[in-house]
């Protein structure tokens, strides 16, 4: 009993760590990020292609939290006031490009 008890904890833990955004919805979040062409300063960064700011070796943000942050940052350059509910939308999206757990 005890192994099935640690067994479906262990489940339960991995599901939830696979998914650092659970409140999100990356169809949603794609289209917030089309709808306020949070490109247009990626695309000057880096020189025309802006999703490479996702994957650049440097990148600035290395965990689920820090892209929270950086998603707050970034509000201000699009004029958007991103609900809770948003923000864990484009998180959820741009994830496709983090890969965070």
């Amino acid at each position: 009993m005890k192994f099935i008890t640690a067994l479906f904890l262990l489940c339960a833990a991995t599901t939830a760590s696979a998914n650092p955004f659970p409140d999100g919805n990356a169809q949603a979040g794609q289209k917030i990020f089309e709808k306020y062409d949070c490109n247009q300063c990626h695309n000057k960064i880096m020189g025309g292609d802006g999703n490479k700011i996702f994957t650049r070796f440097d990148r600035k943000r290395n965990s689920p939290d820090g892209l929270i942050e950086q998603i707050g940052m970034c509000s201000g350059n699009v004029n958007a006031h991103f609900t809770t509910k948003e923000t864990q939308d484009l998180a959820a999206y741009l994830n496709i490009f983090y890969k965070f757990k």
